[in-house]
């Protein structure tokens, strides 16, 4: 215990570093949501591996809506492309500085904001379980809310 006249330390957890990025799709009519999460940067390999391999398969093409950042954009995914295109799979970018028509940042912001409610975390494994518990907890909601969203008419 520290005397009232002595000042009180509370030992420094450099934060720098401990970060969960996610790589993750949502299809709001289909009731969809797919997060894979990482304790590392992300680059251009993960996504297309993310693309490859966590895409459902389907009959018809598959668009994915990719902002401009580095890795949606750069050289290895651009030479990837017809490789998609064979795989049904076709990219199409927002216009830059355009998060607004991002469909997935509501997700990451509910996500962020709401689903996780403690916002400091001492280990990388409570970070990163809190962070596939938020996804979690919002795939349900979307679930489960889905049955009372009007949907698109045809």
């Amino acid at each position: 215990m520290v005397p009232p006249e002595q000042r009180k330390r509370v030992k420094y957890e450099y934060p720098q570093g401990r970060r969960v990025n996610a790589l993750a799709t949502c299809e709001p009519q289909a009731r969809c949501l797919d997060a894979v999460p990482f304790e590392r940067a992300l680059t251009s390999d993960d996504l297309l591996a993310y693309l490859r391999n966590r895409l459902p398969t389907a009959d018809v093409p598959r668009v994915m809506v990719l902002d401009d950042a580095g890795i949606h954009t750069g050289r290895v995914v651009k030479a990837a492309r017809p490789g998609l295109a064979k795989l049904g799979i076709y990219l199409y970018y927002l216009p830059p500085y355009s998060p607004e028509l991002n469909r997935i940042e509501p997700v990451f912001k509910q996500v962020k904001h709401h689903e996780m409610p403690t916002r400091s975390f001492t280990t990388w494994a409570a970070l990163r379980k809190a962070v596939e518990d938020g996804f979690e907890t919002y795939r349900r909601r979307l679930q489960a809310n889905g049955d009372n969203e009007l949907r698109l008419a045809a």
